[in-house]
């Protein structure tokens, strides 16, 4: 009776909280912003950011939750749209779930074992998976219009790291500050309830033998 009792409480109320409200102000505040605060034409990716970060510092359970959440409202809010092969245009769905989500498993397992889960290591994580969503993503873009589209892409690859990668990653990387500080020092949890003994924090690993910084 008592172990199912503290299972309960491990999923506060102020958590909840917490979680939505980053969540309702977080996607609207990046759609409101996109036009106005960038780098070379590229806005911070607050949602992308807010998920990582999130399994960075609260677990695989947290990040995948919220991830499969904001991806849902990024589904809603700025759908990716496809060029079809007889320039019709269609808006996909799901594709944000999915990029949020294995964002915040990313940011989970990255580093992951008996550490403390500081600020280098989080814009670490935010920086690679914003690489990989950037190159991803122009990879996928390209092979598309060659492939179904019809058509050669002129795009070469220096082009498309001096103008869509670095931009997107130095103006990502700028946002994890006030980001990581939030969540951090805010919530969803108290940071004091986070620490284990020793002043190290408990993290998401079976033992985290390997790896302690």
């Amino acid at each position: 009776m008592e172990e199912r009792a503290l299972k309960t409480d491990n999923i506060p109320l102020r958590k909840i909280l917490v979680y939505l409200i980053y969540i309702l102000i977080l996607p609207s505040l990046q759609v409101l912003l996109s036009g106005r605060i960038s780098f070379f034409g590229h806005p911070a990716d607050l949602m992308l950011i807010f998920v990582v970060l999130t399994g960075f510092l609260y677990g695989f359970y947290d990040g995948i939750a919220v991830g499969a959440i904001v991806g849902l409202a990024r589904d809603v809010l700025s759908p990716v749209v496809i060029n079809g092969s007889e320039q019709e245009v269609s808006v996909s769905f799901g594709i944000g779930i999915l990029v949020m989500m294995l964002g915040g498993v990313f940011g989970s397992l990255f580093f992951e074992g008996r550490t403390n889960r500081n600020f280098p290591l989080a814009l670490a994580a935010v920086v690679s998976y914003s690489a990989l969503y950037k190159i991803l993503g122009n990879a996928i873009s390209i092979l598309w219009q060659n492939l179904f589209v019809g058509g050669a892409s002129n795009t070469d690859i220096l082009s498309i790291l001096l103008r869509s990668v670095l931009p997107a990653l130095f103006i990502n990387a700028v946002a994890v500050i006030p980001l990581f500080l939030l969540l951090r020092f805010l919530g969803p949890v108290r940071w004091t309830k986070k620490r284990g003994k020793g002043g190290k924090e408990l993290t998401y690993g079976d033992s985290g033998k390997w790896l302690t910084i």
